[in-house]
């Protein structure tokens, strides 16, 4: 399951770091804000609470969605508060995102730490390499989300977001790997059950055949 997964995620990363060399990440990253802007605006207009709503998101590496535009944005919205991870260790707390944003381990950027603490995450946006079939994250193989995930007492709604629409047909994750609710591409917007009950449309799902890829 490992090597096959391993398999999965290298396939993946070059399709990412290909797509990334080209000119066309604008118009990959205009289509993905837009569905992903629609989906924070549906979801937050349901709250009427007095305390913020509290909103995980990421500031990208070079192969994931440019969501600093986003950042920005939601930055300035009343009643939102925007946190970013902070790595510490093998895994990571959450901060609120504000300026400098510094560069740390891995090429990784973040603020400044901070020991301002919440109690309860509401939303979190989580860069992906691609999910399988079971709807659960393929990530860089550090395992830092999937460690601060299982410190929740309560699992906020989770959507994943990719530049390419990297989908493993078979189950390749383990138990304790991230699952999402939603998963955003350019090039389509799925739902959990949309896989969970197998309706995939005529969507490609990438399959491993001995030393062979095929989609």
């Amino acid at each position: 399951m490992s090597n096959l997964k391993a398999n999965y995620r290298k396939v993946f990363k070059d399709n990412l770091t290909k797509i990334s060399r080209k000119n066309n990440t604008l118009w990959l990253d205009y289509r993905i804000q837009k569905a992903l802007k629609a989906e924070l605006k549906r979801l937050l207009s349901k709250h009427t609470g007095k305390r913020p709503i509290n909103l995980l998101f990421y500031y990208p590496l070079p192969i994931e969605f440019d969501s600093r535009k986003l950042l920005g944005f939601y930055k300035k919205q009343k009643g939102v508060q925007i946190f970013l991870p902070f790595m510490q260790g093998i895994s990571f707390k959450i901060v609120k995102y504000r300026l400098p944003i510094q560069k740390r381990a891995f090429g990784v950027y973040e603020p400044s730490n901070s020991s301002f603490k919440i109690s309860k995450l509401d939303y979190a946006i989580v860069p992906v390499i691609g999910i399988d079939k079971t709807f659960k994250r393929i990530g860089f193989g550090k395992g830092m989300y999937d460690r601060f995930f299982s410190t929740l007492k309560t699992k906020p709604q989770t959507i994943f977001i990719c530049r390419a629409l990297n989908l493993a047909q078979c189950a390749i994750t383990q138990p304790y790997d991230l699952q999402a609710d939603r998963f955003i591409s350019p090039f389509a917007s799925l739902k959990f059950k949309d896989i969970h009950n197998g309706n995939m449309g005529s969507y490609k799902l990438y399959s491993f055949s001995g030393n062979r890829w095929r989609r």
